[in-house]
């Protein structure tokens, strides 16, 4: 009996680091590559760990509070209610108290406030997806509220993950510069590698990522997903923005199993 191919690398090759339909990445070794190891370039890396310890983590408390009063408006006229557009709208509403600690007028707060709201979308938009529209109202709320708790809840886990492990992670960053095989940069963020760099390239190849590598003093990589990539979420960009790069692909996810 012939013996069975090894599984293919997956999306923890690379430390669940999520690419746009287009990325620019690189590998860098000297020359700047420690300086690039900074925190606002650890946040999609921090993304792709946080996802795990924060999917689907609802309160109790969020759902019997959010459930009252979403009945309550459902039943004024049960035949125009949109779940998805309650629970985002809900959702949303709490943005702005979620990141006061953010300096007013800041790029931060902004920052931080969009994050928050592309969460409700992403995870508004999974949970009421498999509810049809002409369900009773308590199956449209119970849908609702889902989202809701559940964007809210991981947002807030991931702003507490984000912070504790890009202290972690930056000696981690720095310790890769210092290696012959060098960091992994995509789009500027630093994408963890777990295990060896070539499982992690082996992964990008299956997204039909195409990586043209050059044998130099100073390595690189240029990896642009080809049309048609199928590549399952968007890269969210630096700073807060890149926390909710995992929600995305979780709730993609779900639809494809329902």
């Amino acid at each position: 009996m012939a013996p069975s191919a090894s599984a293919a690398p997956g999306p923890e090759a690379c430390g669940n680091f999520q690419l746009a339909a287009s990325s620019q990445c690189e590998i860098r070794t000297s020359g700047g590559c420690e300086a690039s190891c900074e925190p606002v370039n650890l946040t999609a890396a921090c993304a792709g760990k946080c996802e795990g310890r924060c999917n689907a983590s609802a309160t109790a408390e969020c759902d019997v509070d959010c459930s009252g009063r979403c009945e309550a408006d459902c039943q004024v006229d049960p035949g125009s209610f949109d779940c998805q557009a309650s629970c985002s709208a809900s959702c949303k509403a709490d943005c702005s108290g979620r990141c006061a600690a953010e300096a007013s007028g800041s790029g931060a707060r902004a920052e931080c406030e969009g994050a928050c709201k592309a969460s409700c979308d992403g995870e508004c938009s999974a949970s009421c997806e498999v509810t049809p529209p002409n369900a009773d109202c308590k199956a449209q709320c119970d849908a609702s509220c889902s989202g809701q708790c559940k964007a809210e809840a991981n947002f807030d886990c991931n702003v507490d993950c984000n912070a504790d492990c890009t202290v972690n992670l930056q000696g981690g960053c720095q310790a890769k510069c210092s290696q012959p095989e060098g960091a992994l940069f995509c789009n500027g963020q630093y994408v963890d590698v777990v295990g060896s760099l070539q499982d992690c390239l082996d992964y990008l190849s299956t997204l039909e990522v195409e990586v043209n590598a050059h044998a130099e003093a100073e390595a690189s990589v240029s990896c642009a997903a080809a049309p048609g990539s199928s590549s399952s979420a968007p890269f969210a960009g630096t700073g807060l923005a890149a926390l909710v790069a995992g929600v995305g692909v979780a709730a993609a996810r779900r639809r494809k199993r329902s």
